[in-house]
Order: C-alpha cells, then sequence, then structure tokens
C-alpha cells in the first residue's frame, strides 16, 4: 500500500490540532524547528508542510515577523474552484464544528451513482449518511457518500474519520486529486433535504453532488452533500477570453 508522504501527514496532524482547538485563527505558528520536532519530521519537510498550507490559504507569513493561521474573518467565502474535505468548508465559513452523527451500511445505489462509480447495476456499495453539526448541536450540513465496497474494506463503521479524503490518503494510498461538481436546488421533499432541515420549515439549502477521482482518473467516491445556505458563502473566480 502506498504510504502517505511525510509532509502531507504532517499538513493533516497539523489540521486535525486545529481543529481540536490547539491553534486557533490569528495564532503565531511556533517556529520551523519546534514545529518540525512536534511533527517528527525534519526541517525541510515542515517546509513543504507549510508551502501545501499556504497555497490553500490556511495560514500566511508576514516577513520578518512570522507564520500565522489565517484569521476566520478572511476566510468566509469556500473558492469552489478548490476542492477540500467538508470540514475544512465548515472552518472556512468561520464555524466551530461539534460531534457528528452517522449510519452506515451496504445498498444498491442508482443506476447513475454505479455508472458514476464505475460498478455494476445491482452491486452493493458502502454507504455513510452523516450529519455535521456545531458545537451548539445545530446542523449544518447532511451528506451521502458512496464508496465501492473494496476501497471501504478498512472504514470501521463503529469509528469513522472526520476526513474521507485522509482516509484514503493513509489506508489505501489514493490521493484524491479532483471532482466533477454539480450544484443544485433540492426538492422540497428531498429524505436528506429533510434530515437536515429538521422542524424548521424556513431553512434554505443548496445541494452539491461529486463524483471525486483518484490521480489516475479513476472514481472512488460519489458524494452528495446538502449545505445549509446562509451558513456557507461560495465564490468562483470566472475569466472572460478575449
Amino acid at each position: 500500500m502506498k504510504r502517505m508522504s511525510s509532509s502531507l501527514r504532517a499538513k493533516e496532524e497539523f489540521l486535525m490540532m486545529c481543529r481540536e482547538g490547539e491553534f486557533k485563527a490569528g495564532d503565531r505558528l511556533p517556529s520551523e524547528m519546534k514545529m518540525a520536532q512536534k511533527f517528527g519530521v525534519s526541517r525541510e519537510t515542515w517546509r513543504a508542510s507549510l508551502e501545501l498550507l499556504r497555497r490553500e490559504g490556511i495560514i500566511y507569513s508576514k516577513h520578518g515577523v512570522g507564520t500565522f493561521l489565517m484569521e476566520v474573518s478572511a476566510k468566509m467565502e469556500n473558492d469552489l474552484t478548490r476542492l477540500c474535505a467538508v470540514s475544512d468548508m465548515i472552518r472556512q465559513a468561520g464555524i466551530a464544528e461539534g460531534p457528528s452523527t452517522y449510519t452506515t451500511g451496504l445498498t444498491i445505489p442508482s443506476h447513475e451513482i454505479a455508472a458514476a462509480l464505475n460498478v455494476k447495476s445491482g452491486i452493493n456499495v458502502f454507504y455513510i449518511n452523516r450529519t455535521r453539526c456545531a458545537k451548539n448541536g445545530a446542523p449544518i450540513c447532511c451528506s451521502m457518500h458512496y464508496i465501492p465496497v473494496y476501497l471501504a474494506d478498512e472504514l470501521d463503521p463503529m469509528h469513522m474519520p472526520d476526513s474521507l479524503f485522509t482516509y484514503f490518503e493513509r489506508r489505501k494510498g489514493i490521493f484524491v486529486s479532483r471532482s466533477s461538481a454539480h450544484l443544485l436546488i433540492p426538492q422540497y421533499n428531498d429524505p436528506l433535504a429533510a434530515q437536515l432541515r429538521g422542524d424548521d420549515n424556513t431553512m434554505q439549502i443548496l445541494g452539491m453532488e461529486q463524483q471525486h477521482f483518484d490521480s489516475r482518473g479513476n472514481p472512488v467516491l460519489y458524494t452528495v452533500d446538502y449545505l445549509r445556505s446562509e451558513v456557507f458563502n461560495f465564490s468562483v473566480t470566472r475569466i472572460r477570453e478575449k
């Protein structure tokens, strides 16, 4: 099995510490040497991790001052041109995430989803139905994830990973490099929308269906995410050709 690079592992461990509150928006990061020692990597490897974080807009540097975790107010919008985990989208929206609830199992997907995952019609796939909540318990996102069974064999139904991207990288040696996304407004009686809405009949919901591919172009994951539209702001840079 292909192993995750040391710089990517250190980056993911740093993001986990941020989610757990060890580092907060606006904090100045410790020196490169201290951070490298914290993650058990070389200074050069941690510098590579910093570059990954910088490219994703998670940190920024001030010459002669230091490196800082991006202020929440500066990360209120999610750039739809950049593929990231839902947990990262929630953090970028300035929300402190609380515990998730989920159910898992096997299901026969629709013909469209089976084709998107390149599995035969009528064959079971593994699913995860997850509700993500803010720390105050308010639901903010409901998702359905569909994964070919052979790629889900190392998932523990009792302890689902916070990020499936991380699971694929750490356990399967697969890097989810791109997705084909479709935005939609769900029907009012859509079961996943009803799951998110609960008793709040006024809630506005934005849907996103995504077919995810690994670095070789193989489909590995199909997701349907329903998000509270008043919580998330999305942006896309559009370029006019001459």
